[in-house]
């Protein structure tokens, strides 16, 4: 600890695309972060996520920082669809990496034992994207190692464990659209009693609880007092929603961007959800189930816009021509679900292609804010929508959402680590002050052709 200097939580944000550690202010502000990509390595035995790898970056950049700032306490924060088998030498089997494809038998027989929506309040997922999936894959093909597992952790609480020891499970992490739990009934699923999965899960945390203290050979190595406290951790998207909860916000939907845009409106009820529109429930960090719907927003504006950037009157101007002309970007363009049915990997541009970068990027933010647009509608939002994360960053994205939706406030959030600041939050919950987040309302663009375009998007994407 750097006396004089003002404390900080060190948040490690393990994303899909990017790893991150956020410095976060005892009053909510990020002081500093470092990052660098993630990456999957293929196999063998399967894709799986280098975790010796992200550690030792970690530790790294966490001795870098220790050295520069007061670090109070650490939080994991990951994405969900992850975790770890742990046995007496560690891990035994690789994390696997929730974009590998399980062998036809392995998803047949899946099928066969998959708990129906209305238990788990989420639909089988591609590729690994359902945990239980994953670890039905594991014990079909790799049953002794499998049989060696003593704990299972789902994703932040590996890393805490790898801090300080302690195994802890979770409750926003194990409700994550993972199969594993029964929102309704805040117990473990059918499924993952009748395999005995729950079992393996150890004693159930809150999020901000102090799972303990760093081990002695990771203070060595840091620099950092082995008395640091490491919280249990928390799924990243209910870590972002937690932040709004924290400032007192209540009648919202949150709209938290990045790899993933997974919207949360705690206004629908559960049993009004559909299942092949891509919504599920998520558990927030105090148990309570909330309507959510996903799609992959940053990976397929990705593929659609390429890496080239423009400046806003090049993408109004090509959001005009796009419209007039008729070109569409239709669903969708990963495999990995999202609001309109069965329309995975079927992704295309009809009409005019774009004849330049620039409107290569406006078709695609054309085409990820209508995509959006369905999944707010399948959670039946009406409220206030607050937009957080990577795309808070562009501002036609939002724009163009206030735009569709001109019945409904559209606000951004001022900064971009919602995810983290959220995460940070935990530690101040119950003792600490109510955190503010600041927000920027947003108008909607002079393009009056977008509601002729859109309804037509509509009919072309759900026919």
């Amino acid at each position: 600890m750097i006396e004089g200097r003002p404390k900080t939580i060190a948040v490690l944000d393990i994303g899909k695309t990017n790893l991150k550690i956020v410095l976060v202010s005892e009053d909510g502000r990020v002081v500093e972060h470092l990052s660098r990509r993630n990456r999957v390595v293929d196999g063998p035995p399967y894709p799986h996520i280098p975790v010796d790898e992200v550690w030792d970056w970690f530790l790294e950049s966490l001795a870098i920082l220790a050295r520069r700032h007061a670090i109070a306490a650490i939080v994991p924060t990951t994405y969900g669809s992850a975790a770890a088998l742990i046995d007496e030498d560690g891990l035994a089997l690789p994390v696997l990496d929730y974009e590998a494809d399980p062998p036809p038998k392995v998803k047949a027989s899946y099928a066969e034992i998959a708990p129906p929506f209305e238990e788990v309040f989420a639909p089988t997922n591609p590729a690994g994207l359902t945990l239980a999936r994953q670890l039905h894959w594991q014990q079909q093909v790799w049953p002794g190692r499998f049989a060696r597992a003593r704990h299972l952790l789902t994703y932040p609480q590996y890393w805490t464990w790898r801090l300080t020891g302690v195994a802890a499970g979770e409750i926003t992490s194990l409700g994550a659209q993972t199969h594993l739990w029964a929102p309704e009934r805040s117990d473990f699923s059918s499924l993952a009693k009748r395999h005995g999965w729950d079992r393996l899960v150890p004693p159930l945390r809150p999020a901000g609880d102090i799972a303990g203290t760093l081990l002695s050979a990771i203070a060595d190595i840091t620099g950092l007092p082995a008395v640091t406290p490491v919280l249990c951790g928390i799924h990243d998207s209910n870590a972002n929603y937690a932040r709004y909860l924290a400032a007192g916000f209540d009648d919202f939907t949150l709209m938290s961007t990045g790899t993933w845009l997974i919207s949360f409106n705690a206004a629908q009820p559960l049993r009004q959800l559909d299942p092949a529109r891509d919504t599920n429930v998520n558990i927030d960090f105090a148990g309570r189930p909330v309507a959510c719907a996903r799609f992959m927003i940053g990976r397929e504006y990705e593929l659609l816009a390429g890496p080239a950037s423009a400046s806003r009157p090049e993408i109004l101007a090509a959001l005009s021509r796009i419209m007039e002309n008729g070109a569409m970007a239709l669903p969708a363009f990963t495999e990995s679900g999202g609001p309109v049915p069965g329309a995975g990997g079927r992704g295309r541009v009809v009409g005019p292609p774009p004849a330049n970068d620039v409107e290569r990027i406006a078709l695609a933010m054309l085409y990820v804010a209508l995509m959006a647009d369905q999944s707010l509608d399948a959670i039946g939002s009406r409220n206030m929508i607050v937009i957080d994360g990577g795309f808070a960053d562009r501002p036609w994205f939002a724009e163009l959402m206030a735009a569709l939706r001109p019945g409904q406030p559209v606000r951004v959030s001022s900064e971009t680590e919602g995810t983290s600041i959220g995460a940070a939050s935990l530690l101040f919950r119950d003792h600490g002050p109510q955190w503010s987040a600041p927000l920027r309302p947003v108008d909607p663009p002079p393009l009056p052709a977008l509601a002729a375009y859109a309804e037509g998007w509509r009919l072309a994407a759900l026919s």
